[in-house]
């Protein structure tokens, strides 16, 4: 296990967790002002999170950690910047609720399996597009004052809402087939 958090991989999703404390930073500070570095940081994050995986696959370092540490990440990033979002008036709270409650049942699940059968489920297809189309509504939402992106990030709200209703619903199949 020790090992297992130098991959490179790993180490990636533990900097996708640290990038977060700017972010809050610059959130909280003056967002207004700070936007555009909170915009870079976020990109930054999700590029972190594409690469992970796909280095992950490439160097032939999946591991347990990897599949626990890079969802984690997944979720606080998303959670945090979420929940910053809702405070400073860009995303509707239904939207944040939808995405802590799909993040609260996956997690809660996954330590339930975790626990009794020792396995850890990998995330599905769905769940992958789920987080980069919630990214992109999150990105787009920043620029409330353009109308365009406006339009755009309010449909990306309507997308991820049904791939995290699909994504849920197969990871609960899963669940119950384990």
């Amino acid at each position: 296990m020790k090992k297992e958090f130098f991959y490179i991989s790993n180490l990636l999703s533990v900097f996708r967790i640290i990038l977060v404390i700017p972010v809050c930073i610059l959130f909280l500070q003056n967002f207004d002002q700070n936007k555009y570095i909170v915009l870079y940081l976020m990109i930054a994050m999700y590029i972190t999170d594409l690469l992970d995986g796909y280095l992950a696959r490439r160097l032939n370092q999946i591991s347990e950690l990897g599949k626990i540490i890079d969802p984690l990440a997944d979720k606080i990033v998303v959670g945090a910047i979420a929940i910053l979002m809702f405070l400073n008036g860009l995303i509707p709270l239904w939207f944040i609720a939808i995405i802590l409650l799909r993040d609260l049942l996956i997690l809660t699940f996954g330590l339930i399996l975790k626990r009794k059968k020792k396995i850890v489920l990998m995330s599905n297809y769905p769940g992958k597009i789920a987080v980069l189309t919630i990214g992109l509504a999150l990105v787009f939402s920043i620029f409330k004052d353009s109308e365009l992106l406006s339009i755009l990030s309010g449909l990306l709200y309507y997308i991820s809402t049904f791939l995290i209703v699909y994504s849920s619903y197969l990871y609960y199949k899963r669940f119950n087939q384990t």
